[in-house]
């Protein structure tokens, strides 16, 4: 598979029969064309409604090819649109592709969800693919009373434990500098609990165009 990162939090992941495209956002690096969807249906999530992550620009690519959209249910839809839209929400799970790829919602420890998504990876096998969204351990140490700290925390956690032994083969998760010291914290935890084979970090600028090809399963960070 191919991983390009668009900005922000925001992801393509190329398949060699599917595309898959996570809270797009920005495109400084015009990541996103219509050659992208050419031969191949093409599978948009969107976390949340939060702007960094919820470019409605996105609609305007089923001009290009076969595209699909899967929202969080609090995202709101242009006027006009109505065809290959579906609305999820915690707890959710769905299939679309005929049955080949299925999502399901986790919380968040912001607004809206977190996506699982198992898609064909190609060769018959598949990939588990765990998109964050703003679930994080938002740390803000100098803003919050240690009681308020420990209660986030346990809330992030509680869904972290419920990811653990899916067999997420990539996560991506936020890194956010804003909370300095503990910017990892939640990557660590995820790390720890779910155990992924690779965390991509996400949620911070100048991310833009990095892209990584990956195979094998040894657990990393990529950056």
């Amino acid at each position: 598979m191919k991983i390009t990162c668009t900005g922000h939090s925001g992801f393509l992941i190329e398949f060699p029969g599917v595309n898959l495209i996570f809270d797009y956002y920005t495109d400084r690096e015009n990541i996103v064309t219509p050659e992208v969807f050419r031969g191949k249906p093409t599978y948009v999530f969107v976390s949340h409604r939060h702007r960094d992550h919820y470019n409605k620009k996105i609609f305007n690519w089923s001009e290009w090819g076969d595209v699909t959209y899967i929202l969080d249910s609090g995202c709101k839809i242009p006027p006009g649109i109505k065809e290959n839209v579906r609305k999820i929400r915690e707890g959710d799970e769905i299939t679309v592709a005929n049955g080949e790829i299925t999502v399901k919602a986790y919380g968040s420890t912001d607004e809206g969800v977190s996506f699982l998504v198992k898609a064909p990876g190609g060769a018959g096998a598949a990939v588990t693919v765990f998109h964050a969204g703003d679930l994080n351990d938002w740390y803000w140490a100098d803003e919050s009373t240690p009681a308020e700290l420990a209660a986030d925390e346990e809330n992030y956690l509680r869904v972290v434990r419920q990811l653990a032994g899916t067999g997420i083969d990539i996560a991506f998760i936020p890194e956010d500098p804003r909370l300095g010291l503990h910017a990892g914290r939640g990557i660590r935890f995820f790390r720890e609990i779910a155990a992924p084979k690779r965390i991509i970090p996400m949620h911070f600028p100048g991310n833009e165009g990095v892209s990584t090809e990956m195979e094998g399963e040894a657990w990393s960070v990529v950056r």
